[in-house]
């Protein structure tokens, strides 16, 4: 191509012709111009797409931390307010010198809201100097709001919360000496040592029952329960509002994957109240439900009834009570996890469990 363009020139110049060569030269000058724009619209348009995958990645992977961050603050908005709940519950009590032991635990016993939002996506972009994630200018405003924002605010709120959560505990550890904390572990089961002790277990549970109940109704004690309890008041606040940033950037960002890809995993479903709600299932129901249960991973559950009440029991994790929220459908208090019953023909042949909208299916095997 070149040796032509050569061979036109010569020949022009040649036959001495200099006003067409002139605009031949004009015209070639054009040529390479538009080659060279070509050239440049095309390398950008590569550097944009290369950006724009980088951005979707990006967001793919902040999609699935903001997720999870969402899935653990449902769970500890679930555990907070009823625990706030009990709290209260226990202290309108009409008569405080009567309460039992594990009433008495849900005035004393703090809540430990320590826990950490992902940022690893977001420190990703700015260790690469990235801005931006998409041409959605919106959603990168929201992006830098909610890390530069709503992150540092909740960082600063449950700092306070966690180091005044300390001090509660550090008192009832350290620098009183009549009430037994250990009392107040569900997991206590008795004397590890009991030499350590002059009292049975029953007798001291019950002296550390007198001795709480004579905290909580002194000025000291009283200004310590109710300063906890409104600390977990604010507590809740914070995480609801938080929560509230965080399911809006996670469906902005859904959003903005699904207009680049329709098809497009869909967000996970949170468990609603409904899921929770008590009521009361017959013996003769539950007693369909008892067996063993085995997942595709191979994990296995077993499930029985004593009294009226369905348990679960873990390969290595112990045992748990079921509590129906429907005829087919039960939850763990503590985990907040799901179980759904399924049928075939009228016999019980699955079930699924859900935490968070995570769901694992297990088949009946006995």
């Amino acid at each position: 191509m070149l040796k032509l363009f050569r061979n036109i020139r010569q020949r022009l110049v040649i036959e001495n012709r200099f006003s067409k060569y002139l605009l031949y030269a004009i015209g070639e000058i054009i040529l390479v111009v538009i080659g060279i724009l070509i050239a440049l619209q095309l390398n950008t348009q590569k550097e944009n797409n290369e950006k724009k995958e980088v951005g979707i990645t990006f967001l793919t992977e902040m999609r699935t931390e903001v997720q999870s961050d969402l899935s653990i603050l449902d769970r500890r908005i679930r555990k907070l307010h009823r625990n706030i709940e009990n709290h209260e519950a226990a202290l309108n009590t009409k008569d405080i010198d009567a309460l039992p032991l594990d009433s008495i635990a849900m005035i004393l016993m703090p809540e430990n809201l320590d826990f950490e939002i992902s940022e690893l996506t977001f420190n990703k972009m700015k260790n690469l100097g990235l801005t931006a994630l998409t041409s959605n200018e919106a959603l990168n405003s929201s992006i830098s709001t909610y890390y530069n924002g709503a992150v540092v605010s909740l960082k600063l709120s449950m700092d306070y919360v966690f180091v005044e959560f300390r001090k509660y505990l550090d008192y009832f550890l350290y620098q009183q000496e009549t009430i037994d904390f250990s009392f107040f572990n569900p997991e206590f089961e008795g004397f590890e040592f009991p030499e350590l002790y002059k009292q049975s277990s029953v007798e001291f549970k019950n002296e550390t029952r007198l001795n709480s109940i004579e905290f909580i109704t002194s000025n000291r004690g009283r200004m310590l329960v109710l300063e906890d309890l409104n600390n977990k008041r604010y507590s809740l606040r914070v995480l609801n509002r938080f929560k509230s940033a965080t399911q809006s950037l996670l469906e902005a960002i859904q959003e903005e994957l699904k207009r680049n890809n329709p098809q497009v995993k869909p967000l996970l479903e949170l468990p609603t109240d409904a899921d929770f709600k008590e009521i009361t299932v017959a013996p003769s129901i539950l007693k369909e439900y008892v067996g063993t249960y085995k997942s595709e991973d191979g994990s296995i559950f077993k499930l029985s009834v004593k009294n009226t009440n369905l348990y679960v029991h873990f390969e290595s994790d112990g045992s748990d009570t079921l509590i129906p929220s429907a005829e087919d459908r039960f939850f763990m208090k503590d985990y907040f996890l799901v179980i759904q019953f399924n049928r075939e023909k009228g016999s019980i042949i699955r079930l699924t469990t859900s935490v968070n909208g995570e769901k694992i299916n297990y088949i009946k095997i006995k």
